[in-house]
């Protein structure tokens, strides 16, 4: 079979699966792997595992987008959404293992402003911007969540914003992203968006909390608790 054709097959069967199996796919994935390297440090496998993040995260934001037939602008919102995601995670993946080794002086400021500054914001920037993606190619294909898959989808991603803009030091950039998206779905009204944006609300809530425990928003690992 020729390229061509295994290519149409792959979308044929992409655009199969159900919308909110997609959704909720990627969401997991979400879950997982942005949660699954500091598990696996335990073990000294940080780095390994969170090479495959991309891939998984990534990958199932394309497929939900071909499920979904996504119009050109929310393809082309997707694929800016990705580069970004793939761009600031292999900065943080690559400063955060140099800053790891015993460094010093200016080599280890270099590696914590491309690790702990740049790095995750540009990374969570491509997350956002896929979640955005993702909204914009609900209008092509009906989804109809569950309150079950909904609370599911405001739990995980909501807890994920939480911990990863906390220990990522850009919780700003949650709390900015709250506000477009809670808007956003104010005029719009869809149950992928009103899910979502219930998402970035209850990671809002969650950063306020712990601004409000801890008198500012350290990161888990100032803390000791990484």
């Amino acid at each position: 079979m020729s390229l061509a054709g295994w290519e149409s097959r792959a979308v044929q069967a992409t655009r199969a699966w159900t919308a909110e199996g997609c959704v909720i796919g990627f969401v997991v994935a979400v879950a997982v792997f942005h949660h699954l390297p500091i598990v696996a440090d335990v073990v000294g496998l940080h780095d390994p595992v969170d090479l495959i993040t991309p891939f998984a995260v990534v990958g199932a934001a394309l497929a939900t987008l071909f499920c979904f037939h996504a119009p050109p602008r929310a393809l082309l919102l997707g694929f800016v959404g990705a580069v970004l995601y793939v761009d600031g995670h292999g900065i943080h993946l690559s400063a955060n293992s140099i800053g790891n080794e015993p460094v010093s002086g200016r080599a280890r400021d270099v590696a914590h402003f491309w690790d702990e500054r740049f790095g995750h914001l540009w990374w969570h920037l491509g997350w956002f911007v896929l979640v955005a993606a993702l909204c914009l190619a609900e209008p092509g294909r009906r989804v109809e969540l569950s309150r079950r898959r909904t609370a599911t989808i405001v739990f995980l991603l909501g807890a994920t914003l939480f911990t990863n803009t906390i220990e990522g030091g850009d919780w700003w950039l949650e709390l900015a992203g709250t506000v477009v998206f809670c808007a956003w779905a104010l005029a719009a009204r869809r149950p992928l968006l009103i899910a979502f944006a219930g998402a970035f609300a209850f990671g809002a809530a969650l950063i306020g909390i712990w601004a409000i425990w801890h008198g500012g928003e350290p990161q888990f690992s100032q803390l000791g608790w990484l």
